[in-house]
């Protein structure tokens, strides 16, 4: 059995565990309700109605059953991501490896869902999924732009998760927060807006390859971005046999002190290295990422990810999956190598899971509309301010600092370029210094992608992990 470490236990790894065995998961009798919540700042004065989906344990003690409360992230992603690939009682049928089934694709049960050990409450935000805001009082449409912002967005989150403890009786339940992507970001803030503006201690927050707000320049004069870049980059390589490393977890270690010693070194000293010098330091960097030397030393051993997906196996006229790098196709644009990226994870992955979602809202919850479910919300993505700071890793660090009774719990795929789990780890490791904070402070890497859990490997650990980190929650 895996013992989760926090960071302020080694002084050299700093907490990072790696995930390993599976834990057997009961089967628990649990309700599943599928509906609106009307919500708002004033909660007789309801501005929007979110969709969501409960799925509660029936008979429990809700004095000591955890709730959990579940965002994707996007910004502009409904729930259904986490809810049918990765957490809940129902999941896509895959093969397990990673790859994506072929449409139409079915549910089957999940042996690996958390509902064994904590209630879920899966939310979609205003103009995701079914939620929209409610008509004006002179019955215009209500305006969800004044949401797709930072902050108001985080506030409207805290206004269901008020409003559904109290319609359900909860506010005496143990509470956890979970959010992947950007719905890491909303996780972090939230752990603090919560407890200041509303009165909610959570006693667990999840973030699933988080994309914490946090300013990191790229440019050329900072080295910060290839640096934590680097060891997914490293490993993606491994998985193709580029540059004789193993292909698991096993090898992040050397690939994060060749980071640290090497790469930082020779970024800094690269203005004051001679050419021969410059031209070895390049040959490392080509060496551990399977790139080409002439272009590490074209881009100054600075290769960020598009570059990266787009060049690695160009000789063999595949593009990478920026979401998973161990996902190749072939390039629909060869004519231009090293410009362009193709997201398979993005583009394919939603048509995947919203038909079998649709049937199992409709026939099986009984749960039908004429609104159209919006998985994927462009239009909010483009328009969403992101002018405030909330959701970085200070946040998180204040969270940890102010409630004793938090813990956290980060966990990231080695092959995502899109979040790199180093980034992460660098950002959450300067952010939470307070001995005793670090202590409930977890952080993990699994094989795969941004989502990980589409690895049934991976998908299981990670389950077995969260169990664990739950236990002694109540």
């Amino acid at each position: 059995m895996l013992t989760l470490r926090p960071l302020a236990t080694l002084a050299m790894v700093l907490g990072l565990f790696w995930p390993g065995g599976t834990l057997a998961q009961e089967t628990v009798p649990y309700t599943t309700k599928a509906g609106m919540l009307a919500i708002g700042a004033d909660p007789e004065r309801p501005e929007m109605e979110f969709f969501h989906v409960a799925y509660t344990m029936d008979g429990a003690d809700k004095t000591t059953r955890p709730v959990t409360f579940l965002v994707n992230g996007g910004p502009g992603g409904a729930s259904i991501f986490l809810h049918v690939a990765a957490i809940g009682p129902l999941t896509i049928a895959t093969a397990g490896d990673g790859s994506f089934p072929p449409v139409p694709a079915r549910l089957e049960p999940n042996p690996d869902s958390w509902i064994d050990f904590t209630d879920l409450v899966f939310i979609d935000p205003v103009g995701t999924g079914y939620s929209r805001m409610l008509p004006r009082t002179d019955g215009t449409p209500g305006d969800p732009k004044p949401y797709y912002a930072v902050d108001s967005d985080m506030q409207s989150i805290a206004w269901f998760i008020r409003q559904w403890l109290t319609e359900n009786d909860r506010w005496g339940s143990p509470k956890a927060l979970a959010g992947e992507s950007y719905g890491g970001q909303r996780v972090a803030g939230l752990t603090l807006i919560l407890a200041q503006s509303y009165g909610i201690n959570l006693n667990r927050a999840v973030l699933i390859s988080p994309a914490l707000h946090a300013e990191i320049a790229e440019t050329r004069y900072s080295i910060l971005g290839p640096v934590t870049m680097f060891p997914t980059q490293a490993a993606i390589a491994a998985h193709y046999g580029l540059n004789e490393q193993p292909k698991g977890t096993e090898a992040l270690p050397q690939f994060e002190e060749f980071a640290l010693t090497t790469l930082t070194t020779g970024l800094v000293n690269l203005g004051r290295t001679d050419a021969a010098g410059q031209e070895a330091f390049f040959a490392k960097v080509a060496q551990m990422t399977g790139l080409e030397p002439s272009l590490v030393a074209r881009e100054r051993a600075r290769v960020g990810d598009q570059m990266f997906a787009a060049t690695l196996l160009q000789d063999k006229g595949l593009l990478l999956d920026r979401y998973d790098g161990t996902i190749a196709t072939e390039n629909p644009i060869p004519e231009v190598p090293g410009l362009n990226t193709f997201d398979r994870s993005l583009a394919v992955l939603t048509g995947i899971l919203q038909p079998p979602f649709m049937d199992h809202l409709r026939n099986d919850l009984g749960y039908k509309t004429s609104r159209d479910y919006i998985a994927l919300n462009i239009d909010a993505n483009l328009q969403w301010d992101r002018a405030s700071g909330s959701g970085g890793p200070d946040d998180l660090a204040i969270a940890l600092a102010q409630n004793s009774d938090l813990k956290a719990l980060v966990v990231h795929g080695m092959h995502d370029l899109a979040t790199p789990y180093f980034r992460t780890r660098y950002m959450i490791e300067q952010s939470t210094v307070t001995p005793e904070a670090r202590e409930r402070l977890f952080f993990g890497v699994y094989p795969g992608g941004h989502m990980f859990y589409l690895q049934k490997a991976s998908r299981a650990e990670f389950a077995a992990d969260v169990r664990q980190f739950y236990a002694g929650i109540n």
